[in-house]
């Protein structure tokens, strides 16, 4: 039996859903008999790039006079388009037919005139795959292409397509579905079936889509095995997504500071086998849409007792945490982070820097005392009084604690990718990052890059720190 984005699949441009701007155009197009020769339909995965090029094939060939009334969708021609077996409408994937020889192969083919329809029409998938040698071959056939022939290239990333091949091409871009686009399509799926589905379950799968009617309609897919109503924890279950009521009661907990129920609700959430990178991602999510309720007023009315300005200072700690995760995925993992992220709400814990003393330490984090109010300058003291009132001592504070993560991630994409393969450490207001034989080119890179790192360790820890970068067969010392 036939997947439900297959048999949901449109069968006329109206019942496409979220791409007017593109459809428009091309039934515009279609009853003007302006057919170009050659499109290039771009967009995310799932939005309807191959549908719609089916579409416009079955438009080509199907068998109504009318222009208005194509494509019909029931028709012959119509039918052998959607079933894939029409002589005239070839779908290539251009993951598996990106050489050379495939391109030759296909030119020797494109001159033959239409067996069954008006048109030919070849519909190269994923058109980004192919080679550069194999796109050089294809420009000439784009450019000129005999008659009665339309070329139409898909792909979700243009970017990679030779700027030749985008000037021959009409281009329409795709966009990404709303969650409400979404939504409204499946809730009528679900009537089709016979299925009765909550909105938040609905919602749910929309979300978790991303945009993708197709991967939408998948999920539903596996909704529907058990035959039963679809409700938001059954949602939940059948995707495995750790349920969103209990995220918000984290997040309230990590807002209201009650570490004892962050424990437990992450020890909890552990046991239950969710991974702790997936809760701390999920964590993150929940206090964003609690920050979109709360600043645009929108959304489910899900806010949370606190500033906009500490949310957005919980979910850039969690997002700076997210590298630990790489190295231990486990619940100490999930509660240090969780721990780091109280930290940065309510700024209590104690912070130690390298060499001081645990008294040192005690002393500065000691909550500041009132300074004594002087003496009015009404009241009669003797000169020698005033004389005798100690002056404050300027202490300069230390320097900030180094920490590497965090380094790492106010580092721009480049730096960073270059400082990845390194083994840091830190000792005595010293950095030290050392390389080994297989990471030359890094090495190499961060050279250049060495007073960019400098300065980017001076804004998180001040001036006290320096660098000492090893490499095969060299070293490089920096005072920041």
């Amino acid at each position: 039996m036939a997947a439900i984005y297959q048999r949901a699949r449109p069968r006329r441009f109206d019942q496409i859903v979220g791409q007017s701007h593109v459809t428009e155009i091309l039934l515009a197009a279609i009853s003007q008999q302006k057919i170009g020769h050659a499109y290039l339909f771009s967009g995310p995965r799932g939005v309807g790039k191959t549908t719609t090029a089916r579409l416009l094939a079955m438009a080509l060939n199907c068998q109504r006079t009318s222009a208005e009334e194509r494509p019909c969708g029931s028709c012959e021609s119509c039918e052998l388009v959607q079933r894939g077996s029409h002589p005239d409408v070839i779908e290539l994937d251009a993951a598996s037919n990106n050489s050379v020889e495939d391109v030759r192969d296909l030119r020797e083919k494109v001159t033959l005139a239409p067996l069954r329809g008006e048109s030919r029409v070849w519909i190269l998938d994923e058109a980004h795959m192919l080679s550069r040698a194999a796109s050089n071959a294809l420009l000439k056939t784009l450019e000129e292409p005999p008659p009665k022939l339309v070329f139409i290239l898909a792909t979700t990333e243009p970017e990679k397509l030779p700027a030749t091949i985008l000037s021959r091409c009409q281009h329409f871009r795709f966009r990404r579905l709303t969650d409400a686009e979404i939504r409204s399509k499946l809730e009528g799926l679900c009537r089709q079936a016979e299925i009765e589905a909550s909105t938040p379950a609905l919602d749910l799968v929309a979300k978790v889509a991303d945009g993708a009617m197709r991967d939408a309609e998948s999920l539903l897919e596996r909704l529907f095995t058990s035959g039963k109503s679809i409700t938001l924890d059954a949602a939940e279950e059948a995707l495995g997504l750790p349920p969103q009521e209990r995220l918000r009661q984290l997040a309230e907990a990590l807002v209201a500071g009650e570490l004892s129920t962050l424990f437990d609700l992450a020890n909890s959430f552990y046991q239950q086998g969710y991974a702790p990178r997936s809760i701390a991602e999920k964590l993150s999510l929940t206090l964003r849409d609690a920050l979109v309720n709360q600043v645009s007023k929108t959304g489910d009315g899900f806010t949370l007792a606190i500033e906009a300005i500490d949310l957005q200072r919980l979910i850039h700690a969690l997002d700076d945490d997210q590298e630990r995760f790489t190295k231990r995925d486990d619940l100490f993992s999930l509660e240090v982070t969780l721990i780091k992220a109280l930290n940065t709400l309510t700024g209590q814990l104690p912070q130690y820097y390298p060499g001081e003393t645990v008294g040192e330490s005690a002393e500065r984090n000691r909550p500041a005392t009132p300074e004594p109010t002087l003496p009015s300058l009404a009241t009669e003291k003797p000169p020698e009084v005033a004389k005798q009132i100690p002056t404050a001592k300027t202490i300069e504070p230390p320097a900030s604690k180094l920490n590497w993560h965090t380094v790492k991630s106010k580092a721009n994409p480049q730096l960073k990718a270059f400082l990845m393969p390194a083994q840091e450490s830190i000792q005595d207001f010293q950095v030290t990052l050392r390389y080994s034989e297989t990471h030359k080119f890094h090495f190499a890179e961060l050279k250049k890059r060495h007073d960019e790192l400098v300065e980017l360790i001076q804004q998180v820890a001040g001036q006290r720190y320096s660098l000492l970068i090893e490499g095969p067969g060299e070293t490089l010392r920096k005072k920041s």
